[in-house]
Order: structure tokens, then sequence, then C-alpha cells
């Protein structure tokens, strides 16, 4: 078993613009590093304040992901006052449920390491000092993932005795490409995990960009691959998300059924959906009040969401991502939904 990481210290410069400070291991490719330090950087355009948080960051073509951590700090020499940096662990696609599941444990690695390297950067230290502080991470980061995949390969294993799904995937008889949208925080990520990983994750991870996911289902004796496009909430990813919409079947919208005014702006994701497809009838919509199992918090009641539903003349189902809730009926709805207005032939 093996988890494949590269890790890059990118920075920006006034002259020469975003440029990879180091990184490790040394077969990392100019192309790669090139990327992950342009698109990485680029988030400070398009943040007003800068996160704490550890965020998740889709490179579709480098067919990779990545665990992105955005660090300022002031810096007189510089135009501003203050020095802009990313820190990026790119790993494979595969292993998208051990990083989620396990982020806040992983983050506090990543906040370690920071505590001694950050001031070596801000020292100038010679690139030779700091590619061995990177080696020396990325070990103890490859030895940490092991032990918890193979925490999770125990866990599939044990849990083989009660199998809910076929083993092995097939490709789908019909693809559909659906995207997931929603306020920040609603649960669209967690939404997906549960339906493709039987995974919740309990801690918020920022999406930035896009996330992409796919299974294969088996309904009415035919196989569909769903092709899962977790589209970032932020307002801030308005113009990059819109650009994702395209050549989308499916659309799932998420509200929070605790949080009023994720309820309010349906409308809203509503209207760009319906702006940014020419063929809008074709599209198939769910609307989804997320987090219903928390019964003592939620302030939308069902009747008020159905109303919303059937005044947009979409489809509305009540989910929780938690102990997964309808999570595969929006699926499943969905595809009866285009096999009854004739969008599929059987």
């Amino acid at each position: 078993m093996e988890i494949a990481l590269q890790i890059i210290f990118s920075l920006f410069d006034e002259k020469v613009g975003p440029f990879v400070r180091v990184f490790y291991p040394k077969n990392v490719a100019k192309y790669t590093r090139s990327t992950v330090s342009s698109v990485t950087i680029d988030l400070f355009t398009y943040s007003k304040k800068i996160s704490d948080e550890l965020a998740i960051m889709s490179f579709p073509q480098l067919k990779m992901k990545g665990l992105v951590k955005l660090l300022e700090w002031k810096d007189s020499t510089r135009r501003g006052g203050r020095r802009e940096a990313t820190l990026s662990v790119l790993f494979e696609e595969k292993d998208d449920s051990i990083l989620y599941k396990y982020k806040d444990d992983i983050e506090a690695n990543i906040n370690e390491f920071l505590i001694g390297f950050l001031p070596l950067v801000q020292k100038n230290e010679v690139s030779e000092i700091l590619r061995d502080k990177l080696k020396l991470f990325h070990g103890q980061m490859q030895k940490f993932l092991l032990k918890l995949a193979s925490q999770e390969v125990q866990f599939v294993d044990n849990s083989k005795q009660f199998p809910t799904a076929q083993e092995e995937p097939i490709k789908g008889e019909f693809a559909f490409k659906t995207i997931i949208i929603g306020d920040p925080g609603v649960g669209k990520t967690s939404m997906i995990l549960q339906f493709t990983d039987r995974a919740f994750r309990r801690s918020y991870i920022p999406t930035i960009g896009a996330n992409i996911t796919e299974k294969t289902i088996a309904l009415n004796n035919t196989t569909f691959q769903m092709i899962l496009w977790d589209l970032a909430g932020q307002s801030k990813f308005q113009k990059i998300r819109s650009l994702y919409y395209n050549g989308a079947q499916c659309v799932i919208i998420v509200f929070d059924l605790t949080k009023p005014e994720t309820f309010d702006n349906i409308k809203n994701w509503y209207s760009d959906v319906k702006s940014n497809f020419s063929n809008f009838d074709e599209i198939q919509i769910v609307m989804c009040g997320n987090k219903c199992d928390l019964t003592e918090d939620i302030q939308i009641s069902h009747e008020e969401a159905l109303s919303l539903a059937n005044e947009l003349n979409i489809g509305y189902l009540e989910t929780s991502a938690r102990i997964g809730k309808n999570i595969d009926k929006i699926f499943d709805d969905m595809i009866n939904g285009m096999i009854s207005k004739g969008l599929i032939d059987l």
C-alpha cells in the first residue's frame, strides 16, 4: 500500500509573480510545480480574508487534489507590508476519503510542521535546508497516512460480511455530470462522501473551485455512472464556478434546514443555474434540505420548503449526510425524472 504525496511551497514576488520556493520529492514535474504555484497563489486575489482552515482544492489538469494552506505574514520590505505563500500537499484522487475523514489530524501535523518551517523561510534560508525539512515532513506524513489507510482497509475487510454494494466498479451504460451547489457549509461535500464512500465528515473543510468524484449505480436493470462536481459555495468563486456548469445534466441545490439564510438563497442559486444553461428545460434539478437529523434545530418546515420547490417546479427531499437519509434517493429520483422526461432512452 502506498499513498503518493507531493509537497510544494510557493511564494509571491512582485516582480516575477508566483514561484515555487521549494518542493519534495525531487521528481515533481515542472508543469505540476508551476500549475500548483500559480493556481494556489491566485487564491489571494479572490480572498478578502485569509482563512486559518485547511482547504481542499482540485487540480483536474493534473488528475490530483491538494490540501492547501494559505499563509501570510508581515514583511515591511514588500509592497503592502505583507508576504503571501501557500503550502500544498498533493495526493491522488483515489485517496480522497482518507484525507477528508481525517482532516483534523492531518491539519494538526501540517500546523506543527509550519511552526519550525516558516521562520526558516522568513530568514530566507537556503533551498537545501528547506528541502531537507520538507523531506522529513514528507516521510512523517507518509507514515502517518499509511497508518490511517491500514485502519480503513481493516474496517472494509471487517464489513465485508455485510456487503452493501458490488465489489468491482463497472462503467455505467449512461454517464451523467451532476453539479452540487449551495451556500458554504450546508453539507454538500459530506453528502457526496456519504453517497460514494459511506463516510460522513463532521468538520467543515471549504471546497475551492470544484471536487470531482464518481460512482456507478444500478437502477431499473441499467447502470448509470454519476460524475459528481462539488462546487465551491463562496461568492468569490462565482466566475470560476460558472465554468464548471458546462455539460451538466443534473443539478442538486442544497440548503441547511437549521440555517434559514441558506434557504433564502435557493432562488439565487436557481437563477444562477438558469442563466448558465441554454437547455435549461432539459436539466433535472433536485432541491435538498440537509441536516434533517438535527430535529431540535430545524427552522425551515417541510411545507415551506415544498412550497418553494413547487414554485420552481423542481424536486424536493429532506436529507441527512450524517445518517445517510435519502442520499441514495436523490440520485434515483434524478434518473427516474430524466426517464419520465424522455431524456433517457432505455
